[in-house]
């Protein structure tokens, strides 16, 4: 038993650097948050309505293109209806970026804020002013 010290400093070691990301988070929950981006939406009296409203959008659009991808892709389904009852062709590039055109403007800023990588670009052709 004469290794009893390094057992215990060992064990010490892995608690220590299996709990970190705990500690570091906690750490971390007390430093300022960052500010909102500010984000260049388009001026409601030149667009037509969203497909859905802001708040919608900004919790759901993630979801809402993924299902419009896939209905559009596996279903062919071409047409979305919004709660309001507007029919709206489904597509990114012919809905979205008619308002959202700037990239580094409006998409980039939030994504990159959220740390997000977004897939859309894989697709579809960038937008203005973007990266």
């Amino acid at each position: 038993m004469r290794d009893r010290g390094k057992i215990i400093v060992g064990l010490i070691i892995f608690v220590i650097l299996v709990t970190f990301p705990f500690w570091r988070q906690l750490a971390a929950s007390g430093e300022a948050d960052v500010a909102r981006p500010d984000l260049d939406y388009p001026d409601p009296a030149e667009v037509p309505s969203c497909v859905e409203d802001s708040a919608y959008m900004t919790a759901n659009h993630p979801h809402l293109l993924n299902d419009w991808r896939d209905q559009l892709v596996r279903e062919g389904v071409t047409e979305y209806t919004s709660s309001t009852g507007e029919v709206y062709q489904i597509s990114l590039t012919h809905t979205c970026l008619d308002c959202h055109e700037d990239r580094d403007a409006f998409c980039n800023r939030c994504h990159d804020y959220s740390n997000v990588d977004p897939t859309c670009w894989d697709c579809h052709t960038t937008p203005g002013g973007g990266s």
